[in-house]
């Protein structure tokens, strides 16, 4: 008999593979430093940490695709016409932790601790770091503004937001801005509907709203503007204070849906957070109600009444949300 002779099969290796590092999401560093002059860095910046649960920035590219017409078919060339910044950040909501944002999200300033929505405009430089193990990437995106703060209070659940970002421009590094420094973020514990929301009001009716949940959002309808000889934006146009939110209730009295039928208003307030002196009072003075609707549910489900709001002027506190921090 004859045998076949055995033949080794070759063995195909990266080359890199004992050298290439990849980072991990786990490691990220996601840091903020506000800016003086829009999209302008400051010398040796005093970064701050920052707390989120997910989110990320990114360049957004626009693109145009040559329409010249050539006998073989082929397209020309694909042209970049603009460069832009987007993206979010998502967090838990936790006492001294997010007062610059939430100061742009209004486009105010703490005021002995009371901050109503204004008319400033805002910006940081945002330096997201990735871990090569050794050596970093440094993603920094100056000229950040917020466009828009969202909470969300679901019953027996964290308090949850997010902040939706526009930026100018983003520049690549691998190492830190010079003379830079990073201040370590708050340790406050995350704040849950269950737990940490002391006093929560719906004005309007006799009857107490009894709250399942509450959402919040603050837009400021950011626009880009863009130009001619410029790949970028310049700082960013802003439109109205947009506050509104969703009120999800259990249906306990006429009284409450009629005032939605009426078109009524009332204030909404709520207290969060876990430390004392470190809690958060939300107040919309003037909560117009809108298109709510009375849900009578199934077999197994309770009535309820969802009634969407928005914030309006309320000449008393001469703005259409009040924020106010360190409270007891």
């Amino acid at each position: 008999m004859f045998r076949a002779a055995r033949r080794a099969l070759p063995i195909f290796r990266n080359h890199q593979e004992s050298t290439m590092a990849f980072a991990n999401g786990s490691e990220r560093r996601t840091a903020y430093v506000a800016e003086t002059a829009f999209g302008v860095t400051p010398a040796t910046p005093s970064f701050k940490l920052l707390r989120i649960t997910g989110g990320s920035l990114r360049s957004s590219k626009g693109t145009v695709v040559s329409d010249e017409i050539q006998a073989d078919r082929n397209i020309r060339d694909e042209l970049m016409v603009s460069k832009d910044v987007t993206g979010s950040y998502d967090f838990e909501l936790s006492g001294d932790t997010f007062d610059d944002f939430i100061a742009a999200s209004l486009r105010g300033a703490w005021a002995t601790n009371v901050l109503k929505n204004g008319v400033l405009r805002p910006s940081f430089t945002v330096e997201e770091t990735l871990n090569f193990g050794g050596t970093s990437s440094f993603s920094r995106f100056r000229g950040v503004a917020v466009n828009s703060m969202s909470l969300s209070l679901p019953s027996r659940q964290k308090v949850t937001g997010s902040f939706a970002l526009m930026g100018a421009e983003e520049a690549l590094d691998s190492v830190i801005v010079t003379g830079a420094t990073y201040a370590a973020a708050a340790t406050t514990q995350p704040a849950t509907a269950s737990a940490n929301v002391g006093t929560l009001s719906v004005g309007g009716t006799t009857t107490p709203f009894r709250v399942k949940s509450l959402s919040l959002e603050i837009g400021n309808e950011l626009r880009i503007r863009d130009a001619v000889g410029t790949l970028t934006s310049a700082e960013f146009g802003a439109g109205r204070c947009n506050v509104t939110g969703t009120v999800e209730c259990y249906f306990e009295g006429n009284d409450q849906y009629q005032a939605v039928l009426d078109h009524g208003a009332g204030a909404i307030s709520f207290t969060v957070g876990v430390e004392a002196n470190k809690k958060y009072t939300f107040l919309i003075p003037k909560a117009r109600f809108l298109d709510g609707a009375r849900n009578p549910g199934g077999n197994t489900d309770d009535a309820m009444l969802s009634i969407p709001f928005r914030g309006v002027f309320d000449p008393t506190t001469q703005a259409s949300i009040q924020i106010t921090r360190l409270v007891a």
